[in-house]
């Protein structure tokens, strides 16, 4: 198998974003929250009002921070996302999109194929727990 066919699926992947609104209410909320992160990163403030307003839950503002530290120290390279209002996403937030929803399907073999070659495994349990512990708070 030549290294051209191997990657194939992948190069196509990238070449057609996946759009937000296609994702389930979870994965939504969990981008637009790791949106709020990078906004507030961007202009050196505390996240958490924003996050408690959006979810209506202080417990899972903290919650969510976590797992967007937990992806931030995890994650190979920086993490990019898009401007608030776009409906495309980027490869990252695709990424986390698929771990928020095999989260909330409690599906830790999907979990770990969305992020196995990506993350290392030795990286994966504390991105789980993050997961499934911030979704839980935000139902």
């Amino acid at each position: 198998m030549t290294s051209l066919t191997r990657y194939a699926a992948t190069i196509a992947a990238l070449a057609k974003p996946r759009v937000l609104q296609a994702q389930s209410p979870a994965a939504q909320e969990v981008v637009h929250a790791f949106r709020l992160c990078a906004l507030a990163a961007r202009d050196r403030t505390d996240p958490l009002p924003a996050l408690a307003l959006r979810l209506c839950n202080c417990e899972a503002a903290y919650a969510v921070h976590d797992l967007v530290r937990a992806v931030a120290q995890a994650w190979p390279e920086p993490f990019v996302v898009g401007r608030a209002c776009c409906q495309r996403l980027s490869p990252d937030e695709a990424t986390v999109a698929l771990l928020a929803e095999a989260g909330c399907a409690r599906d830790r073999t999907a979990f770990d194929a969305a992020i196995g070659g990506l993350v290392r495994p030795d990286r994966h349990e504390p991105l789980w727990a993050a997961c499934t512990h911030a979704l839980m708070l935000m139902r």
